[in-house]
C-alpha cells in the first residue's frame, strides 16, 4: 500500500500555489485601498460659508467659492460612520480643521496606516518632536468636541485616515 501518489502531491503543490496567490492579491488589495480611500453616497455639506456637493465617485467634487488670495479655513466633521465630507478641495495655505462629533477618539493622519508618511514631511516618527506642528498628523486620539487643524501648502492630492479606525479614509486635494 502506497501513502503518497505522485499525482495527488503535485495537485497539492499547485494548490498551494493558487493559495499564496490569492493570499498576494488580497493583500495587495487592502494595501490599495488603505492608500486610496473610497467615496460613498451624496451630501451637501457647507464649511466656512461654502458649500461642497461630495459624490460617490472618487475625485468628484465640486470645489468650494473661494478667494484664491487668501486662506480659508475649511472644517471636517468626524462622525461615527467617518469623515463629512470624505472629500474637500481646497487651495494651497488653506487650513482644515477636523471636529470630532462622536463619542469615540478619531486620529486624523496622513495615509499610510500605519506610518502616515504620504504628505510631503510627515511621519508618525515626528509626533512628540520639534517637527510636530509641520506634519499632516494629529498625534493622538481626539476626543468628542476636541479638533486639530492642518495647513496645507503642498499642491496635490493627499489621502488620510483614522489611525484609530484605520478603514476610514478621506482625501484633500490642494490646488
Amino acid at each position: 500500500m502506497k501513502l503518497f501518489n505522485k499525482n495527488t502531491n503535485k495537485g497539492a503543490g499547485a494548490l498551494a500555489v493558487v493559495i499564496v496567490i490569492i493570499a498576494l492579491l488580497i493583500i495587495g488589495g487592502f494595501i490599495y485601498y488603505s492608500a486610496t480611500g473610497s467615496n460613498s453616497g451624496t451630501k451637501n455639506v457647507n464649511t466656512a460659508g461654502s458649500t461642497l456637493k461630495v459624490s460617490g465617485e472618487e475625485n468628484s467634487i465640486v470645489p468650494a467659492n473661494q478667494d484664491a488670495e487668501s486662506a480659508k479655513e475649511h472644517t471636517i466633521e468626524i462622525l461615527s460612520s467617518g469623515f463629512s465630507p470624505s472629500s474637500l478641495e481646497i487651495n494651497a495655505g488653506d487650513s482644515v480643521t477636523w471636529v470630532n462629533k462622536d463619542s469615540s477618539e478619531h486620529w486624523p493622519a496622513s495615509a499610510m496606516h500605519p506610518t502616515h508618511t504620504v504628505y510631503p514631511g510627515s511621519d508618525i516618527k515626528k509626533c512628540g518632536t520639534a517637527e510636530q506642528s509641520k506634519i499632516f498628523d494629529a498625534c493622538n486620539g481626539l476626543s468628542e468636541g476636541e479638533s486639530w487643524s492642518f495647513t496645507f501648502n503642498e499642491k496635490g492630492s493627499w489621502n488620510y485616515h483614522d489611525h484609530l479606525f484605520s478603514g476610514r479614509f478621506g482625501k484633500i486635494i490642494v490646488k
